[in-house]
């Protein structure tokens, strides 16, 4: 378990004196004081495919983009107002809402330019935002008047915008509230009042593409900072200043959770359903519980800042997974100034690649919109259609698609459906996948036979006719593709400082994309993950590339995948040795004893050492000195130093010894257990001295 802190101040380390040794040493910086650059919290995002974090600034009106060691700072601007973030699922695209534009921008995650912009009208006030969710983006928004909080939607495809009449539902939350959703039940979204003591939540299922009113749970009394849906979508998590509630989406049941802990600022739910929870008020600590588990199994005490006494605390909604991954993205505020604010990278470890056909949109059914009126004829009637389908499939194989379609009673048999097929090959046009009819019940059934795996969304379409309005419906099948052979060489391999490497990953049998991706990422390296090169494999699947090694480094393979071939992703670690030197000074002197060089000192003077070793913060090693007697090297001193900035130790050996008297010095990094374990470990040459009158 590990806590990168980033954007905090310089720790300094004082030498130490060890028996027999007067120890000179320099000062080991850890990273620089260097704050998030923003004023006011918004949201958080985590980019696992580019390795980024973002941050909104609503008082500066910009996106800031991190890397996930805090560093890398870059801006997009000119969002007056931008609050809520969410990141498409392929990662490509980053949303923002933007209250003071009343709209919701789209920013390439690549570039960091804004690519297109979808207006909500200047009348609609815009908070928060998720999705995409069954070709829609989702806002949190309220009317004119106090109690009218609600949700409302863009669709992607037409830009057209839509507000959720919470009247209809009989709710509606006293402010604008936060909106989230979570991989266990992708089609569900939470509106959540944390502005006032209610702190009611309201939890919608737009997977038809319509807002459902699932849950509406009161929570009085209490103050809500955030809240969550469990890892298997029965449940919300609710945090706040009395406690944490799980409350089941299915009838409002409301028990309390983590009981032993109070005071909550955030809470965060990872897709295998680990919850992480921010403590606020005495305790500034993160824990992890596992799924079901009342007791945490990890905890993270954030440290104190430098030049101050205060421990920051994470704010509200400052947590955040990374998506597929067991790093937890945290950001925290509190040494005595208000607006400054720090990255905390929390059990740091290499990045595990998300698998992007893991979390899909759950179907559901549709709901009418009202119908036309003000006719003199009768009004046609708007049918819902109901679907049934597989949550998943085998791709070339056979599915069965079911369902009806009613308005107010089954529509009468011979009414025409038609099924349309959305993959990754039809991603400009669908494509008609068959076509029906309705029995005497308003039924009917589709057999499809997808020839193309992963997300595979299918749409139900009635077009409609004199006495029935148009209707769809859209169910999603993650459909089988099978995992491609693909391996990466020199794993585990121990190699010398600044030796430039070949790497060489080999691709198996896929469909249609040969393209691998080779990222390195070093310990420790402000830099981050790399992109060493992305290729098309030659004609025996292989693809190599080069990278000069100066810390271990975790390579890893990338193959995004094809319409049949699942994506994947392999590592190798490459072990790395320090460049290490110890000199012998304050001699007089060489000779040979034997083949070996020995410096000869005077019994009168003190030998001196000067270790010089790869520079890297708070470095330490051990200097190892052993003494020939009896024919053999017995161990005789040792100690463990610190290096200053630039890499150097000194050190003297006092006392008095005898003339003729042998001994061999090295430096040794990796031994000491107040060490990094940012290189492999490394043993230096020995280097021989005697005594002489």
């Amino acid at each position: 378990m590990r806590i990168s802190r980033v954007a905090i101040a310089t720790t300094v380390l004082a030498g130490a004196t060890a028996a027999g040794f007067g120890l000179t040493t320099g000062t080991a910086l850890a990273d620089s004081d260097e704050k998030l650059p923003i004023t006011t919290f918004g949201d958080i995002a985590v980019d696992a495919v580019h390795h980024r974090v973002f941050v909104s600034d609503p008082t500066s009106g910009k996106i800031v983009s991190t890397n996930y060691q805090g560093h890398e700072a870059t801006a997009v601007t000119g969002l007056a107002g931008v609050d809520g973030l969410a990141l498409s699922a392929d990662s490509n695209v980053l949303y923002a809402a933007v209250s003071g534009g009343h709209r919701i921008a789209a920013i390439a995650t690549d570039t960091l330019t804004e690519t297109a912009s979808y207006p909500v009208g200047d009348t609609v006030a815009i908070r928060d935002v998720v999705g995409p969710i069954s070709g829609k983006l989702w806002f949190s928004t309220i009317g004119g008047n106090v109690g009218t909080g609600t949700i409302g939607s863009v669709d992607l495809a037409t830009s057209a915008v839509a507000v959720h009449d919470a009247r209809a539902d009989g709710v509606g939350l006293y402010t604008t509230p936060m909106i989230s959703t979570g991989a266990g039940a992708p089609g569900l979204v939470v509106l959540t009042d944390a502005s006032t003591t209610s702190g009611d939540s309201v939890v919608y299922d737009v997977s038809s593409g319509a807002a459902d009113l699932k849950l509406a749970a009161e929570v009085f009394g209490e103050f809500t900072s955030d809240v969550a849906i469990s890892g298997d979508g029965a449940d919300l998590i609710q945090a706040g200043y009395n406690g944490s509630h799980r409350i089941a989406i299915s009838d409002g049941t409301k028990t309390a959770a983590f009981t032993s802990l109070n005071h909550f600022g955030g809470v965060e739910v990872a897709a295998d359903g680990r919850v992480a929870l921010s403590l606020r008020g005495g305790s500034h600590d993160v824990y992890v519980f596992q799924p079901g588990a009342t007791t945490p199994k990890l905890t993270f005490a954030l440290p104190s800042v430098a030049g101050s006494y205060n421990r920051p605390e994470v704010v509200g909604r400052g947590l955040a997974w990374e998506p597929g991954g067991s790093r937890i993205f945290a950001v925290a505020q509190g040494d005595g100034t208000e607006n400054n604010y720090w990255l905390y990278t929390l059990n740091d470890s290499d990045p595990v690649e998300p698998d992007p056909t893991t979390a899909s949109p759950s179907p559901s059914t549709s709901t009418p919109s009202p119908g036309p009126s003000g006719t003199s004829s009768p009004e046609p009637l708007r049918p819902t259609i109901w679907l049934t389908a597989p949550a998943t499939a085998t791709r070339g194989q056979a599915l069965t698609i079911t369902g009806s379609i009613n308005a107010n009673m089954p529509l009468p048999a011979g009414k025409e459906l038609a099924l349309w097929r959305h993959d990754m090959e039809t991603t400009s046009s669908p494509s008609l996948d068959g076509v029906t009819t309705t029995d005497a019940n308003g039924e009917f059934r589709f057999a499809s036979t997808p020839p193309v795996g992963g997300r595979v969304i299918y749409d139900v379409v009635f077009k409609g006719d004199e006495q029935y309005l148009p209707a769809t419906a859209s169910a999603v099948v993650q459909v089988s593709r099978t995992t491609p052979g693909l391996t990466l060489d020199k794993n585990k391999t121990v190699n010398a400082y600044g030796t430039t490497v070949t790497f060489t990953a080999t691709l198996g049998a896929t469909y249609k994309n040969r393209v691998v991706e080779i990222w390195a990422d070093p310990y420790g390296a402000d830099q981050g993950n790399r992109l060493l090169k992305r290729a098309t494999v030659n004609s025996a699947g292989k693809v190599s590339a080069g990278f000069k090694l100066t810390r271990n480094t975790t390579l890893t393979a990338r193959f995004a995948g094809d319409a049949r071939y699942a994506p994947r992703t392999v590592t190798s670690v490459a072990y790395t040795k320090v460049a290490v030197n110890t000199k012998i000074t304050r001699h007089y002197r060489t000779k040979k004893i034997g083949s070996v060089t020995y410096y000869v000192v005077r019994t009168t003077k003190d030998p001196h050492f000067i270790t010089t070793m790869t520079a890297y913060p708070n470095r330490f090693h051990r200097l190892v000195i052993q003494r020939y007697k009896n024919g053999k090297w017995t161990a005789f001193q040792g100690a463990t130093l610190g290096l200053d900035k630039y890499g150097v130790s000194e050190a003297w050996i006092t006392g008095y010894y005898p003339a003729g008297q042998r001994f061999r010095v090295r430096a040794e990094y990796g031994n000491s257990p107040y060490g990094d374990k940012i290189n492999a470990t490394t043993y230096g040459s020995w280097k021989y001295y005697t005594y002489a009158k």
